[in-house]
């Protein structure tokens, strides 16, 4: 699923084509909210807690629609503060750009629907390309300062009935610091260590594909095209948007 970094670079965009007030009156929350789902790297709940969502089942799944069943409380902003209904707009988006990649690009191109789905290096190149992607998203360090000072500004969210408040106040500053990596490949090594481990790539074959991440990602490009992906960030870009006006408007 796309990273962090991607996830706040086009909630910021979702922001800026809505122009609503209810986001705008707190983009910090907002931001929080479009990260929030991976809360689980503090929490190690299992991520369907979270996504409303199962990695399992490959029936139609509507993640917003399962949360607003099992919370119907959050499904009206008009009983909500202004924080709390920012963040679930941003939550909003994570949902929706999640699901949208793991129908349109992962399944079919490096899961169980894919020719790949017996190569063990079909996660690698999964993890490489979501790497690219989200490197790409960070290239405007202006729009990124930008999300990180307003997550920084933001007072945490409380309340969220499936996120305990201690975990949404340290998640505060893991956004920060997740919009203020730079756009670089320095976090690359780490990002795909297991992965390459899992696909059983000895140490000098890791340290090989570590030190020249290019390769790995042109062989990603190879399976879904640079043209392909532009195409679901814009369907997706389009799907955020119009999630997140229906639950406002």
């Amino acid at each position: 699923m796309p990273s962090l970094g991607s996830h706040l670079a086009r909630a910021r965009q979702v922001a800026a084509r809505l122009a609503l007030p209810e986001v705008d009156a707190d983009r910090g929350a907002f931001y929080l909210g479009a990260t929030a789902p991976d809360i689980r790297v503090i929490t190690r709940l299992d991520r369907s807690v979270t996504h409303f969502f199962d990695l399992r089942d490959f029936g139609d799944q509507d993640g917003v629609a399962r949360m607003f069943e099992a919370h119907p409380a959050l499904a009206t902003p008009s009983g909500l503060d202004a924080a709390t209904t920012a963040f679930i707009a941003g939550y909003l988006t994570h949902l929706v750009l999640d699901e949208a990649f793991i129908s349109e690009v992962y399944r079919p191109s490096f899961g169980a629907l894919s020719l790949l789905k017996e190569d063990a290096k079909a996660n690698v190149l999964d993890r490489a390309l979501q790497y690219e992607m989200d490197r790409r998203d960070r290239q405007d360090e202006t729009a990124m300062a930008e999300v990180r000072a307003a997550i920084e500004a933001s007072m945490p969210v409380g309340g969220i009935p499936f996120i305990a408040d201690e975990h949404l106040v340290q998640w505060v500053t893991v956004s920060a610091d997740v919009a203020g990596q730079a756009a670089d490949y320095s976090r690359f090594r780490r990002m795909m260590m297991r992965h390459l481990e899992g696909a059983g790539y000895d140490p000098a074959a890791l340290d090989a594909a570590c030190e020249d991440p290019h390769g790995l990602i042109r062989e990603a490009f190879g399976v879904v095209s640079e043209e392909r992906i532009e195409r679901f960030w814009r369907d997706a870009t389009d799907r955020m948007e119009a999630r997140v006006r229906s639950y406002l408007r």
